[in-house]
């Protein structure tokens, strides 16, 4: 077992107050488990951050339920403290050993809680946005090339799925377990609220866009926040960032930076906020040309007989893919989505 750190050192990271030499001594006694056997340096780099994101949750996740039953004071005195503290630092060894055995038969991007009899993977193969509702009446629209991973049903205490690719999720608020999304090793975290994440893995960056509610996005293993600018804030990926609505928050994968933006600038994300519409037998050509002016978006069709034809539809309180959702049922088409590209073709 590695050589424990100095309890008063565990504890100033704990608080947040050590200084740039006292925190390379922390990462570096953390990577030194890299050199135990059997760890988790044989793994592809995506899966090796997954883990230490996945470790420090649940290091994370385990303190606080130890402080919910009393077992260990909110508040303790130093000396409870540092017996906490003196107790990570031995244990941490056993966890990795722990997390490492049971992340070797888990799919890749999924936490190791999810493998389970119930666990559900679903991939969109299609080039139409997939609905899904989960166990807990959450509902998310998986985006072409994409995949969600997920646990049916969700477990008492928590509800973690995992995504690769690109989804919106309309999250059922429940206070008593936080809704966690894992997708490489960003962790975004809500109780109820509406938002778009787009982490495909050929990407260098991976985006959470919020539309209602509050949204935390972190990365395991770092500081403090910084204010780089007016208009974004750059965080650690330990402490993250805290999002409201209309903010979006990028993670670079290269340079390893957490930064907030105070304004979502990508037109796409109105797709997913929703508009009340009604039309009564009114063209399609037209139909299409509200539609683009309410959602930012463009959609169209080459075929005549979809753009003649007319509709009558009331849309109350509808994103845009629940939209092309019904019209595909009711009109008897299908549609290609690129982006904010939306393509309708007749299936008849």
């Amino acid at each position: 077992m590695k050589k424990n750190l100095p309890a008063e050192l565990l504890e100033k990271y704990f608080a947040g107050t050590c200084d740039e030499q006292e925190m390379a001594m922390i990462h570096a006694w953390y990577t030194s488990f890299q050199d135990a056997p059997d760890d988790v340096s044989i793994l592809p780099e995506a899966e090796q951050q997954l883990f230490k994101a996945v470790m420090w949750e649940n290091i994370k996740s385990n303190i606080d339920a130890a402080e919910n039953k009393n077992i260990v004071p909110i508040k303790p005195k130093r000396s409870n403290l540092k017996q906490v503290i003196y107790w990570l630092s031995g244990v941490a060894a056993v966890l990795i050993a722990v997390f490492f055995v049971r992340l070797k038969t888990s799919p890749v991007g999924v936490p190791p809680k999810m493998v389970d009899d119930q666990q559900q993977v679903f991939t969109n193969t299609g080039n139409t946005i997939k609905e899904l509702i989960l166990s807990d009446g959450s509902r998310v629209w998986v985006s072409p090339n994409s995949t969600l991973t997920y646990i049916k049903p969700f477990e008492k205490l928590s509800r973690k799925v995992s995504l690769s690719g690109e989804a919106f999720f309309e999250v059922t608020k429940d206070h008593k377990r936080p809704f966690s999304i894992y997708t490489g090793n960003v962790i975004t975290k809500v109780w109820g609220t509406s938002f778009r994440i787009r982490a495909y893995a050929a990407d260098k960056t991976t985006k959470v866009d919020v539309v209602t509610g509050k949204v935390s996005v972190s990365v395991a293993g770092k500081g403090t926040a910084q204010v780089s600018n007016t208009n974004a804030v750059i965080a650690s990926a330990g402490n993250g960032v805290m999002l409201l609505p209309n903010q979006e928050a990028v993670y670079d994968k290269p340079t390893d930076n957490l930064k907030k933006n105070l304004e979502i600038k990508d037109v796409s994300i109105g797709m997913w906020r929703k508009t009340s519409l009604s039309f009564n037998n009114t063209p399609l050509r037209e139909v299409f040309r509200v539609l683009n002016k309410s959602f930012n978006v463009n959609i169209s069709s080459v075929d005549e007989s979809i753009n003649t034809d007319n509709l009558k539809a009331d849309f109350t309180d509808e994103n845009l893919p629940t939209i092309l959702e019904i019209l595909k049922k009711t009109l008897n088409v299908s549609y290609r989505v690129n982006g904010n590209q939306f393509v309708l073709e007749s299936t008849q």
